[in-house]
């Protein structure tokens, strides 16, 4: 596939990089954690969709920073902190 619109993926580029730092920011204020559902609102990004997935783009969004080991989720509690906060 040729990007017919580089800058349209250079927005959306800085784009997330913004929505990492927001997140990042909010869990650095928020040493015990939050819940996905917790950061999707207080980002003001709740979603939803028809078959029940909620805030998919906030989730999607921690998962990458969770791959770079920016932030690690407790299975159990579904918390998710910013690495070298605390335990999760």
């Amino acid at each position: 596939m040729t990007n017919d619109h580089p800058a349209a993926q250079v927005l959306a580029q800085e784009g997330l990089r913004h929505i990492e730092s927001a997140i990042l920011m909010l869990l650095e204020s928020h040493p015990d954690g939050l819940r996905n559902s917790q950061i999707a609102a207080l980002l003001g990004l709740r979603s939803s969709i028809r078959d029940g997935q909620r805030n998919y783009l906030t989730y999607s969004v921690l998962g990458g920073l969770m791959a770079r080991g920016a932030v690690v989720q407790n299975r159990d509690t579904k918390i998710f902190i910013k690495a070298g906060n605390r335990e999760a």
